[in-house]
């Protein structure tokens, strides 16, 4: 089923997100699983792109005025040569959302517990919002 995505960073002085459209199985019952599939679908992203750097890619104006909106123009290399385990990846977002680092939103209601079942269908808005820390020292 395809649902829309928009992530946003707290305290960014940026225009409003432009969704992107993802792809998810119908098998999606829990705030759990939703975690795990958006890493799924984000790792495997990554890693083409990873892939992909060895052609000198050209940006067209169509794209860097894109870029642009975000305020970043990028040839979309990774130079982190790293491999990300999908394992340690889903923990990670596991823990961010129950440490309140990330929020989620389901057709702008907030989902605030990992075994909360997600009622998602055809056309869904999910929103992520990162929070991001006052400028100081945490200690």
């Amino acid at each position: 089923m395809k649902v829309n995505i928009y992530v946003k960073k707290l305290g960014r002085n940026r225009p409003q997100a432009v969704p992107i459209t993802y792809d998810y199985p119908a098998s999606i019952r829990t705030v759990k699983d939703l975690l795990k599939e958006t890493v799924r679908i984000n790792l495997e992203a990554y890693k083409k792109g990873s892939r992909d750097t060895d052609i000198a890619r050209v940006l067209t104006k169509e794209e860097i005025e894109n870029q642009a909106e975000s305020g970043k123009i990028a040839f979309g290399i990774h130079y982190n040569t790293n491999e990300t385990e999908f394992e340690t990846a889903v923990e990670n977002a596991w823990q961010c959302f129950e440490d309140g680092i990330t929020a989620l939103f389901v057709d702008g209601e907030r989902l605030e517990n990992l075994e909360t079942p997600v009622g998602l269908h055809e056309e869904s808005e999910l929103t992520f919002i990162r929070m991001t820390m006052l400028a100081g020292r945490m200690w």
